[in-house]
């Protein structure tokens, strides 16, 4: 038999039950109070940083460590617990102001606990703000780093600049980066010998490094490839086995393989350091995207109507990275109330693209297009094909040459012509902006120059030249606003304005060119008031973006021009000149653009005002 016994109950123990809720209800106030009593024991108080006028930074960096002023919310229980909380601070604080080069700082706390709240005063001493002085960088064995001495301000230290922990530390990946850029891949920092000296009020740094190998390109290994064929990968890798290892060439190869449109992710690494001889492997890790797609636009114009596209494409037709797109567009919906199907415009068009055609980095790109135009300047009916190199001659500069065969039939105010035109564009563009779709900073420089040639019609052979430059300021550097600007000039010569096909002269006005007119209403007209196009053109545009919010931003523009029916400008002619506001709502793809624009110096038969719906920037 067991001997242990239940526990007694309430009853058992004396207690009658009954008398259980009075006891609750008796407590209650003091179980009440004894929250209350404690915070009045607190001992709230606020926090006052003194003495840092001139010294930057550094008021900000000693709130963020202080723990006197993260807690400011949450005080001590006592008087007693403020004075260490404060006590607590001032190593904190000490090693916070040495890490910007202030070593000789003094630091002088006041609890005032007889205020409420009570105030804690730190009063900072700073003194003079210690500079670096000599750096050295030395191998193991004391000899001569690789690729000769590096100064001290390759690695962020000059001298006479502050005595910072952060730059040293800097430095540290600053050296490896100088070493890996020789080639020594796998360069380490052995140990980094720091000497203050206070007599100098100077720091002097010292880095023990260990080389390592001098590095060559070694056996590439690519995984992840599914249906892009290895060959497409290797082919843009800017190295030969065997050839120095160069960091930039891995940031190079990297951003080449990205460009080829058919990857989701690219990652380029060393393999570990190679236990004979000098060739590392090199590792490419790539993911593979969708490579068919579909998508559809549209715009909207006062003048113009109602346009929609869609397209269909294939990003790796063959394996290797080439591009199929083929698209169907139809616009002039319902320009000046026409709603006549015969009036559209529409364009079926088919674009394949081959890139590293012959050498790496170049591209061939194959199109034809069957289109019907019927804008109020003249009716086209046309066969487009053409066959485009572009080549990359630097990492910003690029160049094109190409040849066009078109068949058409084209009826303006003049005249109508059935012509067979052969045309070369050659073309130069210099770009420097730092996004293709919503540039905040950098320029855009254009140049293009296309002889024509007809060998069979009704025109005579002539000569398109255009130069467009477009340039950003980012007024902020925070993108929020941008000033941008544009000017382009446009010349035809060798025939007269009736021997162009009025397809192939110069138009302004619309959301592209000159805002407030209708689209290519700005120039000479026919008897009949329909625009006749010119053999040269100038057009300006400024504009102010500005970011509301990370999506919607507001645009004020001006836009001026004209177009002349003689080779080069008559500048004595009066330029056209717009003025609106516009909305732009910001999304991956770029934004999307709607403007609203005056003329300000309208023409007989000019709207009032002109309105603009579109995908992207005006420029």
């Amino acid at each position: 038999m067991s001997d242990m016994m239940p526990p007694p109950t309430a009853r058992q123990a004396g207690f009658p039950i009954r008398f259980l809720p009075l006891l609750v209800l008796l407590a209650l106030p003091v179980l009440l109070t004894q929250p209350k009593a404690a915070r009045a024991q607190e001992t709230p108080y606020t926090v006052e940083l003194t003495g840092l006028d001139g010294t930057g930074d550094v008021r900000g960096l000693l709130e963020e460590v202080s723990r006197l002023v993260a807690l400011r919310d949450q005080p001590p229980p006592s008087p007693i617990g403020l004075r260490r909380r404060a006590e607590a601070d001032r190593d904190r604080l000490a090693a916070a102001l040495r890490s910007e080069g202030y070593f000789a700082a003094v630091l002088d706390i006041d609890v005032d606990t007889g205020a409420s709240p009570a105030t804690v005063t730190v009063r900072v001493r700073p003194g003079q703000r210690y500079t670096i002085g000599t750096v050295s960088v030395r191998t193991t064995s004391g000899e001569v780093l690789p690729g000769g001495a590096i100064a001290p301000g390759d690695v962020g230290l000059p001298p006479g600049s502050p005595a910072r922990g952060a730059a040293v530390m800097d430095a540290e990946d600053r050296l490896r980066a100088r070493l890996a850029a020789e080639g020594y891949a796998y360069a380490r920092v052995l140990d980094r010998r720091v000497l203050v000296d206070h007599a100098r009020q100077a720091m002097d740094i010292d880095f023990t490094v260990l080389p390592g190998p001098l590095v060559q390109f070694g056996e590439v290994s690519v995984s992840g490839l599914d249906t892009v064929g290895g060959i497409a990968v290797r082919r843009r890798l800017p190295w030969k086995r065997g050839d120095r290892y160069d960091p930039a060439l891995m940031d190079k190869a990297q951003e080449s393989l990205t460009e080829l449109g058919v990857f989701n992710s690219v990652r380029l690494a060393l393999g570990p350091e190679p236990a004979q001889g000098t060739e590392a492997p090199v590792n490419v890790v790539v993911r593979e995207q969708d490579m068919r797609f579909i998508g559809f636009g549209f715009d909207y114009s006062t003048s113009e109507g109602f346009g929609a596209n869609a397209y269909w494409g294939h990003r790796n037709l063959l394996g290797g990275a080439e591009r199929l797109r083929v698209g169907a567009e139809i616009s002039g919906i319902a320009r000046d109330a026409n709603l006549n199907p015969t009036d559209y415009d529409y364009n079926l068009n088919v674009l394949y693209r081959e890139p590293d055609f012959l050498s790496r980095g170049q591209s061939l790109s194959l199109s034809g297009e069957i289109l019907s135009e019927r804008p109020d300047a003249y009716r086209r009916d046309a066969v487009v094909l053409s066959a485009i190199v572009e080549r990359p001659l630097t990492d910003s500069l690029t160049g094109s040459l190409g040849v066009t065969f078109e068949q058409s039939r084209v009826e303006d105010g003049l005249r109508e012509t059935t012509n067979t035109l052969v045309g070369v564009p050659a073309a130069v563009t210099w770009d420097r902006s730092n996004d293709l779709l919503n540039p905040t900073s950098g320029f855009r420089l254009s140049a293009l120059v296309t002889p024509y040639v007809v060998p069979f019609g009704d025109s005579d052979n002539f000569t398109v030249s255009r130069l467009t430059g477009s340039t950003y300021w980012d007024l902020t550097g925070s993108g929020d606003y941008v000033a941008a600007g544009r000017l382009s000039y446009g010349s035809i010569f060798g025939s007269t304005l009736a021997g162009v096909p009025a397809d192939k002269r110069f138009y302004a006005g619309g959301g592209g060119s000159i805002r407030g007119y209708g689209y290519q209403e700005v120039g000479p007209k026919a008897p009949d008031g329909d625009p006749l196009g010119g053999k040269s053109l100038i057009e300006a545009s400024v504009e102010l973006r500005i970011k509301v919010t990370d999506s919607i931003g507001i645009v004020p523009f001006v836009d001026a021009g004209n177009v002349y029916d003689e080779t080069f400008p008559d500048f004595g002619e009066e330029l056209r000149w717009g003025a609106g506001i516009g909305a732009r709502y910001y999304t991956g793809i770029g934004p999307i653009r709607v403007d609203f624009a005056v003329p300000l110096n309208k023409q007989e038969g000019d709207s009032s005002f002109q309105f603009y719906v579109s995908i992207g920037q005006a420029f």
